[in-house]
């Protein structure tokens, strides 16, 4: 992964935040169902790196402002796949408002 200087605080030590999901994670996608610790832990550190890695991409983007949304598509602008899946979940979020909006407005009328 690319070196990286490290900003404002140290980490809290986020280790075990993504086991339990990376664990279905990886059974979804073919390994047992109880994967070996050191593999979901080898995966969490890759992960982690990852996040880590966009966010300081994103906030070299963003300079001296607040990091946007707009942001991370920028960086990922270059990656149709993942570019379309921020879209499709940005989508996503915005339609799951409306209907939680037109829910919520139903359940006060009755």
């Amino acid at each position: 992964m690319a070196e990286y200087k490290q900003r404002g605080r140290p980490p809290k030590g986020n280790k075990g935040v993504f086991t339990k999901d990376l664990r279905l994670l990886m059974y979804g996608f073919g390994d047992e169902p109880d994967p070996a610790p050191d593999t979901v832990n080898v995966m969490e550190e890759l992960v982690n790196d990852y996040i880590t890695e966009m966010c300081l991409k994103a906030s070299k983007v963003a300079k001296d402002r607040k990091v946007t949304v707009e942001d991370f598509k920028f960086i990922l602008r270059n990656d149709s796949k993942k570019l379309a899946r921020v879209e499709e979940l940005l989508f996503m979020e915005k339609d799951i408002k409306t209907a939680r909006k037109t829910f919520d407005v139903n359940e006060i009328e009755n």
